[in-house]
């Protein structure tokens, strides 16, 4: 699938950077930002747009979701004509929009562009990939604003996209790692989220051809145009190979990949934790080794997605890979209903707002000014 990937903000930037690193055959990217610092780190995007220069001088937007919003909106012109020579040097069948829900930058400026994107490419899809930051460790006024953006720009994005991609980088904390490094970590949930999307719309372009080929077209009816929220999981084993007997490994066998197809749609396989019964559309990729993709496994494996899913017929799709040290298995759920991790985040939002001391007050000739600060 052709897609023309846009990063907006810090956190889409890096994403889209990752994804061009993974494949600049079939993805093309433009990058948006309010912080020219942010854009002078991304090493694999050639086109990059620095808005609201006069205003801000390239130090962004202090996450602001308004005033991003805002700059967006008065900027559209400037980074529709660049979206435009993009369009027209690559032809993507998608636009793909990159952005953490609680930054400003691009929690506030992606729905606006998307809006613009839906109205001038009324044919062409367009999606949306937020990010929900983990707020591990943060102090309770920053966790407070932190979650509050969040869920913010969540209901603003619910109304401007064919389809959200939901990601909770919580998911992906290693509580056994101590001495892992912010930047380290972030390339690492990067990389793996890209790897795992890029095996998913790549599956349908590989030659030779696999079995059952997963296209472009079906990746599209199963993402929806009417506004879905979609969550991926995945679940890999490392198999057993006599190159590499020391490294252990299991032997693949239909039960195996029954449990593996199985498992990548639990809770914590999914890019956004819910429950996935209920959604309306899902769609699965299996990898590995040819000998190891079994025909009877994969059925049996798709017949339980479809009772967990309670959708009436996953789509499938096969990618042979003979070097492959791994067997796995790639979901795509779409149409999800259960948003209980966004409703803990209001709560939490609530919990600490009634936690903060109310600011201390002066009085002065009978009326009531804030103290100076």
């Amino acid at each position: 699938m052709r897609v023309l990937w846009i990063g907006f903000g810090q956190a889409g930037g890096k994403i889209a950077d990752t994804m061009m690193g993974i494949n600049n055959k079939l993805y093309s990217a433009l990058a948006i930002n309010t912080e020219q610092a942010d854009l002078v780190g991304l090493d694999r995007i050639r086109d990059k747009v620095l808005i609201g220069r006069y205003l801000l001088k390239g130090r962004g937007v202090g996450a602001d979701i308004d005033l991003a919003a805002n700059i967006a909106e008065k900027a559209l012109s400037q980074v529709m004509d660049r979206i435009d020579l993009l369009v027209r040097r690559h032809d993507p069948e998608v636009f793909w929009i990159c952005a953490g829900l609680a930054g400003g930058t691009g929690a506030g400026g992606s729905f606006v562009l998307a809006n613009e994107l839906k109205r001038i490419y009324k044919n062409t899809p367009v999606y949306g990939m937020g990010i929900i930051p983990s707020v591990s460790g943060m102090p309770s006024d920053k966790e407070a604003l932190t979650l509050s953006n969040t869920v913010k720009s969540f209901e603003l994005w619910s109304h401007y996209f064919n389809n959200i991609l939901l990601v909770d980088n919580q998911q992906y904390e290693q509580q056994h790692v101590s001495r892992e490094s912010m930047e380290h970590w972030y390339h690492r949930v990067n990389y793996n989220l890209a790897l795992t999307l890029t095996t998913l719309l790549s599956a349908g372009e590989i030659r030779p051809s696999p079995q059952e080929v997963f296209s472009s077209s079906e990746i599209i009816a199963t993402m929806g145009m009417i506004g879905d929220i979609s969550t991926i999981g995945h679940c890999a084993e490392e198999i057993k190979l006599k190159s590499r007997f020391w490294r252990g490994g299991m032997d693949p066998g239909t039960h195996e990949l029954e449990s593996i197809i199985e498992r990548s749609v639990e809770r914590s396989a999914l890019t956004f934790p819910c429950d996935v019964s209920g959604a309306r559309s899902a769609a699965l990729i299996v990898k590995g080794r040819p000998k190891h993709l079994f025909t009877q496994a994969i059925s049996v494996g798709k017949s339980r997605l479809e009772q967990l899913t309670t959708v009436g017929k996953v789509r499938y799709g096969d990618y042979p890979d003979r070097n492959s040290k791994y067997l796995s298995a790639i979901t795509l759920v779409s149409g999800i209903t259960d948003f209980s991790r966004l409703e803990q985040m209001k709560r939490r939002v609530a919990e600490l707002g009634s936690e903060s001391p109310a600011p201390e007050q002066t009085y002065t000739d009978g009326v009531q000014e804030p103290a100076a600060v």
